[in-house]
């Protein structure tokens, strides 16, 4: 049981059960508590009411046997049962049953002790229940009377009869009682955990104004505390990534106006010196357009975390795009004796932006151009697969150069992080195309991973959700 609220709920319920069990044996078996007591009144009150109708049968029988013989005796007799449901049997206390029914041996025999003891007897047997009882008649000869009592006055329950008596009805209304209640109690305890969690994941998903909110909900138990820390961090997170960001817009347009002067004044430069000053107005250039590039990438990858670059959501065809990307890329990497191509391609539509799709499908493709090995070629696939029960469009880019070392493996997509620094620079990386990757396909409910390819190079692979209608 990994769930907390099932297992608040089962301990609970458990804990009611053996409690209600433990109860319900003590009462049973040391037969105390008000409702023994009333049980054992009834029993007697019973009792006692069914000597008196036997008694009174009796003596009516007696007096019809007296005046009016055996077959009178036996009218009667047979009126009482129908009417009653009750079967009497007369036995003069010497002699035999005056009645010509049979009686059972069951009923001879409780006649005869009752005519050896002179009292009432009760039978054995408890459906019918037996009850002999002396009788005199009107002319003073003595008789013992015999009833058959379907039913009974009920009986004294023993601690294992009253434990099984209604026991499937009763464990089922206790069982669903204390389950509802169990229910709301673990509910009302998991509760915050569950909105807790909620907010922790959307908060990880990159929604910073992901809230608990518990500060309005009038609890004031530790895991409502919990719930409204976790608040005040996210705020405060949420307020820092705010502030960096707006940083890197400012900073980002501030350079852009002196850059632009810049590149007038290199113009300028350009046309006034001579051709001494060629390489290094070049190498200014260079550096002023790499300047640009970057402050360009600032802007896209702050635009994709502020969540400013929302689209409406249009059918994009995956195929169409990878092609041309690959058909740019290989043109480009061709003048550094290096290929791209696309080893398979699927028709597959994604629903997304087709600009921000573009961007960061062609940010792997150049970055595999740059790292693989001469002579080799970048190879893409393009195909697609169930995953978690929908169908995903898969983009896979590898390469064939070094690789990266599995520890830096889980950074590619940071910004400005970079494997090895000297060979970056000398490439003209800035450490940004894979972060605005990851960014924009988390954008499209997406996921990309990197991994060192066997035999050689680097694969990322981009999974995005297929469009479906409707």
């Amino acid at each position: 049981m990994r769930s907390l609220f099932v297992k608040i709920f089962f301990w609970f319920w458990l804990a009611i059960m053996l409690s209600g069990l433990v109860l319900f044996l003590l009462a049973v078996t040391t037969r105390s508590g008000p409702v023994a007591e009333h049980r054992h009144r009834l029993f007697e009150q019973r009792r006692q009411l069914i000597g008196q109708t036997l008694a009174l049968y009796g003596q009516a029988a007696a007096e019809i046997m007296e005046r009016n013989g055996p077959a009178a005796l036996d009218a009667f007799s047979a009126r009482v049962e129908r009417s009653e449901g009750i079967r009497t049997f007369l036995f003069p206390a010497q002699e035999e049953p005056v009645s010509r029914r049979k009686a059972p041996p069951a009923v001879r025999e409780l006649a005869e002790r009752t005519k050896a003891s002179g009292k009432p007897e009760f039978g054995s047997r408890r459906d019918p229940f037996l009850l002999a009882q002396p009788v005199l008649g009107p002319e003073g000869r003595r008789y013992v009377i015999v009833g058959e009592f379907p039913g009974g006055p009920g009986r004294r329950f023993g601690p294992i009869d009253r434990f099984t008596r209604d026991l499937g009805t009763r464990t089922f209304v206790t069982l669903l009682v204390s389950g509802f209640v169990c229910y709301g109690l673990a509910w009302h305890l998991t509760g915050p955990v569950r909105k807790l969690r909620k907010a922790t994941q959307q908060l990880a998903g990159g929604d910073l104004t992901a809230r608990v909110g518990l500060g309005d909900s009038g609890r004031r138990d530790e895991i409502a505390d919990l719930g409204r820390d976790f608040d005040g961090m996210a705020e405060r997170i949420q307020g820092l990534l705010d502030n960096q960001q707006q940083l890197l817009r400012d900073i980002s347009h501030e350079l852009r106006s002196p850059l632009a002067r810049l590149n007038v004044a290199l113009e300028l430069a350009r046309q006034k010196s001579g051709s001494e000053a060629g390489a290094p107005l070049d190498r200014i250039e260079r550096e002023t357009k790499r300047l640009n590039d970057l402050i360009g990438q600032l802007l896209t990858i702050t635009k994709l975390e502020s969540g400013a670059g929302r689209w409406d959501k249009e059918p994009i065809d995956l195929d169409t795009l990878v092609q041309e990307i690959a058909r740019d890329a290989d043109y480009e990497a061709k003048n550094r004796r290096r290929a791209v191509t696309v080893v398979r391609s699927e028709h597959v539509l994604v629903p997304g932006s087709r600009e921000m799709l573009r961007r960061a499908i062609e940010n792997v493709v150049r970055n595999a151009a740059h790292y693989t090995a001469e002579g080799s070629a970048v190879e893409i696939t393009l195909g697609s697969r169930q995953d978690r029960g929908e169908r995903h469009a898969v983009i896979a880019v590898r390469d064939h150069g070094r690789g990266v070392p599995e520890n830096a493996l889980p950074h590619l997509f940071r910004p400005f992080y970079r494997v090895a620094d000297a060979r970056d620079r000398e490439t003209g990386g800035t450490g940004l195309g894979l972060a605005i990757s990851e960014r924009a396909v988390k954008l499209h409910s997406g996921r990309i991973a990197a991994a060192n390819a066997a035999g050689g190079g680097l694969e990322i692979e981009i999974t995005l959700p297929v469009w479906t209608q409707g």
